[in-house]
């Protein structure tokens, strides 16, 4: 759903830290009041750039509503872009987490589609639609936003660094190996162009029909480079399904 950035390449392979990576490893009292605190600025951030504008949103108005410093919004995100920006962050760590936890069958690209699926429905169902809402949200305000849109370049490139680490790993070869490269890249331009097809539509969604449409939005385009390529409809990947009948 949040793969509708310009994909890019992965020549800078650290591996990225993020908030989703320890998600489900034990936490203290420390670590979870950081948490909430990283998810109040999100919330508020991107509610109050997408209802008056990012540009005529402050970091002052941010940390108010959040209830903590302008300094302590700053410690969380750099730039103002980067609240915005969360989501993708979030979820792109999440996808190859999810990479990580599908059958190893050799059919990469179809373990992709299967972690992408996943996610959504997972985080719509742990989250509720506030993970559908900010997706939304962020989406109009990059939409009005050249400052925000720049960023989501750098925003990209840390997304192809995670999958393609995970890939690496399944592939039993280094992330910067070309094949590993070619199967992260042809995913991310199916998902681009798959929500940049059903943008305005998915922008006038509520929430809640948001993942249905993401989701078949994605399925078609797997679906049709597979035809493309040749490959027999009995051969397509278990498990993935198809889409919705429009």
């Amino acid at each position: 759903m949040l793969d509708s950035t310009t994909p890019i390449t992965g020549d800078r392979m650290t591996e990225p830290a993020g908030p989703i990576a320890a998600r489900h490893a034990p936490t203290g009292l420390r670590e979870r009041k950081k948490r909430q605190t990283r998810a109040a600025i999100v919330e508020v951030g991107l509610s109050l750039c997408d209802a008056q504008g990012f540009d005529a949103t402050t970091v002052e108005q941010i940390a108010a509503g959040a209830d903590v410093s302008p300094r302590t919004v700053n410690r969380y995100f750099p730039m103002k872009e980067d609240i915005v920006l969360a989501p993708i962050d979030d979820f792109g760590l999440t996808v190859a987490e999810a990479l990580g936890e599908q059958p190893r069958t050799g059919d990469e690209l179809g373990a992709l589609c299967g972690a992408y699926l996943q996610v959504v429905d997972t985080e719509a169902d742990a989250d509720g639609v506030r993970f559908l809402r900010q997706f939304l949200q962020m989406q109009r305000i990059m939409r009005s936003s050249q400052a925000v849109n720049a960023r989501a370049l750098e925003y990209a490139e840390k997304k192809n660094i995670a999958v393609c680490a995970q890939l690496a790993e399944r592939m039993s070869t280094t992330p910067d190996d070309f094949s590993v490269r070619l199967v992260a890249g042809t995913w991310q331009m199916l998902c681009h162009l798959s929500i940049a097809a059903v943008e305005d539509g998915l922008l006038s969604s509520t929430p809640e029909a948001a993942a249905q449409v993401t989701k078949d939005a994605v399925l078609r385009a797997y679906h049709e480079l597979r035809r493309i390529c040749g490959a027999r409809p009995e051969a397509d990947t278990p498990g993935i399904g198809t889409p919705t009948a429009e």
